[in-house]
């Protein structure tokens, strides 16, 4: 069964910034606040957007972002039976390996990050190999205020911590109507978190 995660153990210099619900129009903006620092992410991908914007899982494989699976419709897993999230597992892993022209992720991020367990379950199937939850929530899918993502961000985010921040819209989406602001924070979180001696990594790094 895949490891549920949370951060990295220890304290190592690096965090993982980390985008759930994309690909969306904000998702190469995001990547390239990430390159400009030689940096990379990990986006947990939804299988109905990678349906809508395949070419953009392509770019980020390409760029060296790491690729995870974030179930297809957006439902809460507490509320899906066992068979149900096998399905949203690997139809969305399907999808992101067709679009990526790679092997499916192997690191998948249960919306919500409910019902973790339940997901591991499901998940170890289709052979993968982490569960992926979050030790910082700035909650920035509440906020137009690019400036209040990054201070969330910053006042509480510490040696291997995996940051949750969002690309995307998901279909149930009860904040903001853009990500504008996210892609506008990142770009300034990159270069403030460089100077506390945290580089942004992608998850798979930031554990080994």
């Amino acid at each position: 069964m895949p490891r549920i995660v949370k951060r990295a153990p220890g304290r190592p210099a690096a965090v993982a910034l980390t985008f759930d619900d994309g690909p969306s129009p904000w998702t190469p903006h995001i990547a390239a606040a990430l390159e400009r620092y030689g940096c990379r992410g990990t986006f947990f991908l939804l299988g109905e957007a990678v349906q809508r914007e395949p070419e953009a899982v392509a770019a980020l494989r390409r760029a060296g972002h790491e690729l995870g699976n974030h179930l297809w419709s957006h439902a809460d897993p507490a509320r899906q039976s066992h068979a149900q999230l096998r399905a949203e597992i690997e139809r969305t892993a399907a999808a992101i390996g067709a679009a990526a022209g790679a092997a499916p992720p192997d690191l998948v991020r249960p919306p919500y990050c409910s019902a973790p367990h339940a997901v591991a379950r499901a998940a170890g199937r289709h052979g993968a190999r982490l569960v992926v939850l979050r030790s910082v929530d700035p909650a920035d899918w509440s906020t137009d205020q690019s400036g209040e993502i990054v201070e969330r961000v910053l006042a509480k985010v510490g040696p291997g911590d995996i940051v949750c921040l969002h690309d995307g819209i998901s279909p149930n989406n009860t904040g903001t109507d853009s990500r504008g602001a996210t892609a506008a924070a990142v770009a300034h979180l990159v270069p403030a978190l460089l100077e506390r001696h945290l580089r942004p990594v992608t998850v798979t790094e930031l554990l080994a």
